[in-house]
């Protein structure tokens, strides 16, 4: 019986250990960059980025390469995503001033030297990318103690860390800790997520089954971007007491990401059901739920109309009359959404949605408009984000390059840049890419 056991633990520690695997694509990456094949290793970091554009590992990757091919510029794109992500990563920054040294452009070195240094973190965002990071400056990253990290549309609110004086050694909370339980938490609430990752594994290695080690390794792993292993994990983490419900509203995140909305729905209502009045995710669930039942209710009304309409075009055809005198049939839409008034809020509803036709003809009615600077390069990028998904590559090159080309210091030109490469790849080998998508 010992031996069964003994089986059935190791069983659990090596499924554990694959789920916490490097991504081969970095390996084979590197594979590639080693025999000097700078494309086909870019080839691995676009494929991690499209499946999640936060992974600061294939920006770093990246970068490195462009750094070989001496496109410095690209380089410093790379880069500058990287610690926009993660301000603590302080590798980032001395890449950044590396290529701008190569360039011969020396003041900008010395300025992404000194976001290094010192001066205020930078959000972990693409948008903020230019704000300055605060993180210690210490012989070894790990020690780095970073500033108060603003990561956008991310649901764990990172935990605010006083930067140390010069003299003094960085000591973050979690590096204090010795229980890998509450440093793995401390980790996760600094953004130090994939130092966070690993240590999930070492509690449930002495406490098989712990309900908070599976809970906080979901929600680790959605900060990652790596849907499928926070769904696994978050599953197992929904009997935990003290935030076991807020895996129901994680778990309803991942579905609405899916596009699986009853799934979503489930979990959303599983969460409000337990939540309490001030829960945290209490008003965005309402809203959520409230959204999904809008559409919904707009799409039956739709079908009850072209049914009424397909009903009556039958009875009139059936008893003789001309379907043109008796009965105005409304024109079939191949992208039925809900009516609204034209705004950025509405056409980005829809675009989450899934109406992309809808969403790309009120982005233009826009573009026709009198609208601020920002709003129009934002139109811009979420048109070329459309047409990519629509397999509309070219489309989407020449949105991503009129961002790029007008809008040069906008908040968004970095994204745009790297969108704008990818897009130009896919539109290169667009007969080699599956077809299972519009």
């Amino acid at each position: 019986m010992n031996k069964k056991l003994s089986f059935i633990a190791l069983a659990l520690l090596v499924g554990m250990s694959q789920s916490w695997a490097v991504d081969p694509r970095i390996e084979q990456g590197a594979r590639f960059e080693s025999k000097g094949q700078y494309d086909k290793a870019l080839g691995e970091y676009r494929a991690m980025l499209a499946e999640n554009k936060k992974n600061t590992e294939a920006y770093m990757a990246a970068g490195k390469v462009r750094m070989k091919m001496k496109d410095y510029k690209g380089a410093v794109a790379n880069f500058r995503l990287a610690y926009g992500y993660d301000p603590s990563l302080t590798e980032a920054y001395e890449g950044a001033a590396k290529a701008y040294e190569a360039m011969g452009q020396q003041a900008k070195a010395d300025a992404e030297r000194a976001k290094m240094k010192g001066g205020k973190a930078a959000a972990a965002s693409a948008p903020k990318a230019e704000t300055k990071a605060e993180p210690a400056k210490t012989a070894q990253p790990a020690q780095t103690a970073p500033a108060a990290k603003a990561e956008p549309a991310k649901t764990a609110a990172p935990a605010k860390v006083e930067t140390p004086k010069a003299t003094q050694p960085a000591t973050a909370t979690a590096a204090a800790s010795e229980d890998p339980f509450e440093k793995g938490k401390a980790l996760l609430a600094e953004g130090r997520y994939a130092e966070a990752a690993p240590l999930w594994r070492v509690v449930l290695s002495k406490k098989p089954g712990d309900a908070g080690a599976y809970f906080y390794a979901g929600l680790t792993r959605y900060e990652m971007g790596e849907y499928d292993k926070a769904e696994f994990n978050l599953k197992k983490g929904l009997s935990y007491k003290e935030r076991g419900n807020d895996a129901n509203y994680y778990l309803a995140k991942i579905n609405q990401k899916g596009k699986r909305t009853e799934q979503e729905k489930k979990y959303l209502s599983a969460y409000l059901k337990k939540a309490a009045p001030d829960a945290k995710f209490r008003k965005a669930a309402e809203d959520r739920l409230a959204e999904i039942n809008a559409v919904a209710s707009a799409a039956a009304e739709e079908k009850a109309m072209q049914e009424a309409e397909a009903k009556a075009l039958k009875e009139a055809k059936k008893s003789g009359n001309d379907k043109s005198k008796s009965v105005d049939v409304a024109p079939q839409r191949e992208d039925v959404a809900p009516t609204a008034s034209n705004s950025i809020a509405n056409a980005n509803a829809l675009y989450a949605d899934g109406y992309h036709e809808a969403a790309l003809q009120m982005y233009k009615a826009l573009l026709e408009n009198e609208i601020t600077p920002d709003e129009r390069y934002f139109a811009m990028l979420q048109m070329g984000n459309i047409y990519r998904e629509m397999r509309d590559f070219h489309s989407a090159v020449t949105r991503y390059r009129d961002v790029v080309r007008e809008f040069p210091d906008s908040d968004w030109a970095t994204e745009a840049e790297r969108a704008l490469e990818d897009a130009v790849w896919l539109e290169k080998h667009a007969s080699e890419l599956p077809r299972n998508k519009r």
